[in-house]
């Protein structure tokens, strides 16, 4: 049904016969009063849109890029996928199809270590500031690892200078050794909090399969009572599918990173498997938040990381949870399940449901939702972000603006082992491979 009632029709009003008529002059003073009064009115109307378009443009506090409020953003020209593609150089990406260990892509090299301050501290500095929030803060991290960034989340999240990352690192030491940080989260500099600002509520579920990491996060978390401000420690996996999962246990330094699942997976014997490994349970994202988390709200901020099956977390999870997450970010490789996935297809599935993705690394973004690329298609170790624009169009703008910025550098991205010689080698000995086609139509096809 129209909300809407239709104007009604205008009805044609007669002059009573005894009116009186008008003379000319009464006639011309009354139209000059009509068009005075208009003129007034119409002025009037322009002062409070101009007024209003200021008022809104403060209110927002950016400068917006090519794309405002719900809206998705433009498609990238040819010319700016060539600008992406002289900093993120696609020379030693064709390495990584074969040995992608090596790390030579310049995905890798630039994308490896995220550091959103200039888009997610800076939003989060904005709310801090403005108003007082009464939606609790909610953020999961999957596969929480040593727990410094879903801690500096947390802490973000509710404005709590409380959680202390120097803390955390003192308590995650006391039970044995930790392994280091290939990102250093341990030392980057944590949210900047006003004190004059009341804390904000919330929970920040850190969920970790391995069983030696798991122990540790959980004494910590009790240790500093961090768990009485709501910071969850939960063991088990997150998948596509419920179940039982074995995972290393047996001989792990806690913290370690780049292990998981598939390392059980590839032991055949089943008697040493059985000494190295731990069987947890593995839920869907869906199915946790249906019965761990009891808010219905919006999901504040989203985080997956666990060693190639990062995919299979997303379509576990479906649209309706998916649909609630404001910001999330998650790790693309070519382990695990991404052996036989695609990133355009997740992309693709994000964008359905509200969300505009990005390469993230060191306060620079790259997007990739409408400036997909043919060698993005290439499994390497990187990191994306998506934002989901109808719920927050503000971060949206922002992380559009950082894209638009990050292409103004002439910067290129190539790891420090390599030199412009090895560079020249390189596409030498790929010469005529698909990736390095800088025809409009091939440049951006789905899949290699």
């Amino acid at each position: 049904m129209n909300r809407f009632r239709p104007h009604p029709k205008e009805t044609k009003v007669t002059r009573i016969q005894n009116e009186p008529r008008r003379t000319k002059k009464e006639r011309s003073g009354f139209s000059h009063r009509r068009i005075v009064r208009s003129l007034l009115f119409t002025t009037v109307l322009c002062f409070a849109t101009v007024k209003y378009l200021k008022v809104t443009e403060i209110e927002d506090n950016h400068t917006m890029p090519k794309f405002a409020g719900k809206g998705r953003p433009a498609k990238c020209t040819r010319e700016e996928l060539l600008k992406v593609r002289s900093q993120l150089i696609p020379d030693f990406c064709p390495t990584a199809r074969h040995r992608p260990h090596l790390q030579s892509c310049s995905l890798t090299t630039a994308t490896k270590c995220v550091e959103p301050t200039s888009w997610l501290d800076d939003y989060y500095s904005e709310l801090q500031k403005e108003r007082d929030l009464d939606v609790p803060f909610l953020g999961i991290s999957i596969g929480c690892n040593k727990g410094f960034d879903a801690l500096g989340t947390f802490r973000m999240g509710t404005f709590d200078s409380g959680l202390d990352k120097s803390a955390w690192g003192k308590a995650m030491l006391r039970d044995g050794e930790i392994h280091h940080s290939v990102c250093k989260q341990d030392a980057t500099a944590p949210f900047k909090v006003d004190q004059d600002k009341k804390t904000r509520l919330g929970e920040m579920h850190c969920i970790e399969p391995m069983p030696a990491t798991f122990k540790m996060l959980k004494g910590s978390a009790k240790t500093l009572e961090y768990d009485t401000k709501g910071f969850k420690v939960v063991h088990g996996a997150v998948s596509n599918e419920s179940g039982k999962a074995l995972f290393p246990s047996g001989g792990m330094v806690g913290g370690v990173e780049n292990k998981g699942l598939a390392n059980c997976a590839a032991i055949h014997d089943k008697e040493k498997r059985r000494q190295v490994c731990e069987e947890i349970d593995v839920f869907t994202l869906k199915e946790y938040i249906a019965t761990h988390v009891k808010s219905d709200g919006p999901i504040h901020n989203l985080s997956i990381d666990v060693e190639g099956f990062d995919g299979d977390v997303l379509l576990g999870a479906g649209a309706e949870v998916l649909g609630r997450v404001e910001y999330l970010e998650f790790e693309y490789n070519w382990m695990g399940s991404w052996k036989r996935q695609h990133l355009h297809d997740m992309v693709d599935m994000l964008d359905d449901i509200g969300f505009v993705c990005y390469w993230a690394g060191l306060d620079r973004l790259w997007r990739i939702t409408d400036c997909w690329m043919r060698y993005y298609d290439i499994h390497t170790w990187s990191n994306v972000a998506c934002v989901n624009r109808p719920s927050v169009p503000r971060l949206a703008s922002k992380m559009e603006a950082v894209f638009r910025r990050t292409l103004k550098e002439d910067k290129v991205w190539m790891a420090e082992k390599f030199t412009e010689n090895d560079r020249t080698t390189q596409r030498a000995k790929y010469a005529g491979d698909v990736i390095f086609s800088t025809e409009h139509e091939e440049m951006t096809l789905k899949y290699l």
